[in-house]
């Protein structure tokens, strides 16, 4: 694992949150506050063909047949 601590501003009630970032083997983002309870953490996932279908249908894009590969 890489990744670092530091502190930022609540986005709920901007005190000091405790936050994290990992980039390997995977990147994660997390966050606590210890004053309200505010709390967010990033994981990676991938969309179905219909999920993307319905974005792309929102923003005026063609619609796929078929999802394309990922690289692992």
């Amino acid at each position: 694992m890489s990744g670092a601590s530091y502190n930022a501003a609540c986005p709920k009630c901007t005190a000091d949150m405790n936050c994290y970032t990992d980039w390997k083997p995977y990147d994660i983002v997390s966050g606590q506050c210890l004053k309200c309870g505010f709390s967010y953490y990033t994981k990676e996932i991938q969309l179905s063909l219909k999920q993307v279908n319905r974005l792309r249908a929102e923003i005026g894009l063609p619609l796929l047949d078929k999802l394309k590969p990922q690289e692992s």
